[in-house]
């Protein structure tokens, strides 16, 4: 860890095991197919204990929102509970970012049987899908909103807002 500005920033992915996205299938940057992920974290505070977990699906924009803690066991329970309602060819590639949170990727790698990549270093860029998401999101919960107060129904009714929402790109 070195510092800079005074903050750590790290040199490479601390990821064990973590594909890149240059091994991802050329079919998931061409959104021919279901069933290809990105994933990210939303948070509000820095204090805050929870965190709002972004899943979407690159063809269809399908987004699923869950209340996570901010740790890896966590956030990798609630992708493979919340994938897990989707059939197997639903699900091929989830992509997500170096965040800490992506740690226990292995364990949805072997629960779900889809292949994870991540993205270079800060190029967020690589999973625009989901930031894009994160923006909308951002529309109804903004930065320093504390997500711990947010109940699950609110959850539920931001995630069927936004699936419901009609989007030029889909037609």
């Amino acid at each position: 860890r070195m510092k800079k500005g005074g903050r750590r920033v790290h040199r490479a992915s601390k990821i064990p095991g973590a594909v890149s996205i240059d091994q991802r299938p050329e079919v998931v940057s061409l959104r021919a197919r279901v069933g290809d992920w990105e994933t990210d974290n939303v948070i509000g505070k820095q204090t805050d204990k929870t965190a709002l977990s972004v899943t979407v699906e690159r063809l269809t924009r399908l987004t699923i929102l869950s209340l996570t803690s901010k740790s890896a066991d966590s956030k990798a329970k609630n992708l493979i509970k919340r994938l897990a309602e989707f059939p197997d060819a639903a699900r091929s590639t989830l992509t997500a970012d170096n965040g800490a949170e992506n740690t226990n990727h292995e364990d949805v790698k072997q629960s779900l049987g889809l292949d994870v990549f991540f993205c270079h270093a800060y190029h967020s860029w690589e999973k625009g899908t989901v930031e894009n998401t994160n923006g909308r999101i951002r529309r109804h919960i903004p930065k320093g909103l504390s997500i711990d107060t947010l109940a699950e129904d609110q959850i539920k009714e931001l995630e069927y807002r936004l699936n419901s929402t009609p989007r030029k790109c889909l037609g």
